[in-house]
């Protein structure tokens, strides 16, 4: 491996490669936001001990088992894949016993038929022709995936669960460490024969006590490894690999394990569960240059190479990100600065109307108008506002337009939404609204329509805008104006494959239609972590 490949793996290359799963959305959903891989899981775990039980490994007989259990739990892998739309859907008691059904009694009953799996619809002597037997595995995996759907159910569903990440915070690659070390020491102290022979004759009490001076030592004599790699990794990886290649960051490496080893090792014998209980191999032969400590020093240095490499990707991954926010939010601004004077410029030519006509109503109109633009100029700045203040800013903007038309117009304004607070980026419809009235009412010479409906459901939203205009060649297409193509790169940026925008143009009229498939609610609790953002997090821990 060359110093272009080794380097290949920790560069913006590597990191589009590793990204590619990002083309298929629908793939992180599956994994991200269900739960039916979790199962399925089950049942290839399950199938694997069947088949190693059964001394035939072959991956056709594997792939039989994994058939048959999946048929057989086919109602119980449709209820996890079909969750959400049944909590939808039926009232909480109904959700529950149907769970309740599929995930207890179905087990139950496909026990109690004393169903057969080899005989029903597995080839192959993969199951004793005993049914006894198969429905012993059946049950099996009905416990599996019961204590699965219970866990799940527990941690992720119940309110009176405690706030686990209030307490510990966030995950974090140093609590990842300390936690593995800990359950390692544990396991190593409990698994030395010199820890056995100490204790022997020893009441409880005594014992545990010196498993856990054990456990504590035993952390005390890896902590320095910590060190070790952060010198890899700082060091040896990011600075002398870019400056000098491949062959001067091997040379580092190897100085690194050449220089550590003894003055660990040395360090290493001062404690006495190294010395009597061979926690660490510096006391297999009580000298600072011993072999066993070499090997295990060169393991773990070449060990915490795919380490470094995710770290890297982590760290280019946050710096990929950060920076593609700030083009969107720089985008959006200038984006906005155009819709701005656009709509500046039609409220002024509105009033200068009321004023050449001396209306009554113009002062009440100039108040109107001054709310309006206290919405674009002060609210407008928001990245989001409640729906219920843009389809007031609608209502008054249609006021406002009634007012100044001469000609009879059907302005017809319908809103159905069932959640009010949530949120919209502010002056989105209202492009839409402005375009109706710019090329199909105010042009009109005879009866003219507009016909505006927004809809919300469980927070989908859609935004019809229908309206005349004057009757025009089928071919006589206008082009979209600045106003349409500000508002759909708007949306490319902030609804990302989370949008459509249809528009349908006909010589008399034209309707467009706009939905949004997701929008969140202001006062909603914080959405779950992405991937991303835990693994940002585990860069800022570490870095």
């Amino acid at each position: 491996m060359n110093r272009d490949t080794f380097s290949y793996l920790g560069s913006g290359k590597g990191y589009t490669m590793l990204l590619a799963i990002n083309k298929y959305p629908q793939l992180q959903d599956f994994f991200l936001k269900g739960q039916s891989w979790i199962f399925f899981c089950i049942i290839l775990f399950v199938s694997l001990i069947c088949v190693s039980e059964g001394n035939i490994i072959s991956g056709g007989a594997y792939l039989s088992v994994v058939a048959g259990f999946s048929l057989v739990y086919a109602p119980t892998l449709w209820f996890v894949t079909m969750r959400d739309k049944l909590r939808d859907s039926l009232n909480k008691w109904g959700y529950r016993a149907l769970w309740l059904a599929l995930f207890a009694g179905y087990p139950l009953l496909l026990t109690g038929l004393e169903l057969a799996i080899n005989d029903f619809l597995i080839s192959g002597p993969i199951f004793e022709e005993d049914s006894s037997n198969n429905r012993e595995t059946i049950s099996i995996m009905g416990a599996f995936l019961f204590a699965m759907a219970t866990l799940l159910h527990v941690v992720l569903e119940n309110p009176w669960m405690p706030n686990f990440k209030r307490f510990f915070g966030r995950l974090s690659v140093p609590k990842i460490i300390g936690l593995f070390a800990i359950i390692a020491s544990m396991l190593g102290v409990a698994g030395s024969d010199g820890f056995q022979e100490s204790t022997t004759g020893l009441s409880e009490p005594l014992a545990v006590g010196l498993f856990f001076t054990g456990v504590f030592q035993t952390l005390l004599v890896y902590a320095p490894y910590l060190l070790l790699f952060y010198v890899h990794y700082e060091f040896v990886y990011r600075r002398l690999l870019a400056k000098r290649g491949l062959l001067f960051y091997g040379l580092g490496m190897g100085a690194l394990v050449l220089l550590f080893t003894p003055v660990h090792s040395f360090y290493a014998l001062l404690f006495p569960a190294v010395r009597h209980w061979w926690v660490h191999p510096a006391g297999f032969h009580m000298s600072v240059i011993g072999e066993a400590s070499y090997a295990v020093n060169v393991g773990f240095t070449a060990l915490s190479i795919p380490i470094i490499l995710f770290l890297e990707w982590v760290r280019k991954t946050k710096t990929i990100a950060l920076l593609e926010k700030e083009k969107t939010d720089t985008e959006l601004s200038l984006l906005k600065q155009q819709v701005n004077p656009h709509f500046f410029f039609n409220t002024l030519n509105n009033l200068y109307s009321l004023s050449l006509k001396q209306d009554p109503a113009t002062p009440e109109t100039v108040l109107q108008l001054s709310e309006l633009m206290r919405y674009v100029i002060y609210r407008a700045k928001e990245e989001r506002v409640e729906l219920q203040e843009e389809v007031k800013y609608l209502e008054d903007y249609l006021d406002l337009q009634r007012i100044r038309l001469y000609q009879e117009a059907d302005i017809d304004f319908v809103i159905d939404v069932e959640n009010p607070e949530l949120e919209v980026p502010p002056l989105l419809f209202i492009i839409l609204v402005e375009n109706a009235f710019k090329h199909g009412i105010e042009p009109a010479v005879e009866d003219c329509f507009l016909q505006i409906e927004l809809i919300e459901r469980g927070g989908e939203i859609t935004f019809i805008c229908h309206n005349s205009r004057e009757e025009r060649e089928e071919d006589d297409h206008q082009k979209p104006g600045i106003g349409l193509e500000n508002m759909t790169r708007r949306l490319e940026l902030l609804y990302p494959d989370l949008h459509e925008l249809s528009i349908r143009e006909t010589a008399v009229d034209y309707r467009v239609e706009l939905t949004l498939w997701e929008a969140m609610p202001l006062t909603a609790p914080a959405p779950e972590e992405d991937v991303y953002e835990v693994r940002y997090d585990l860069d800022e821990q570490l870095l």
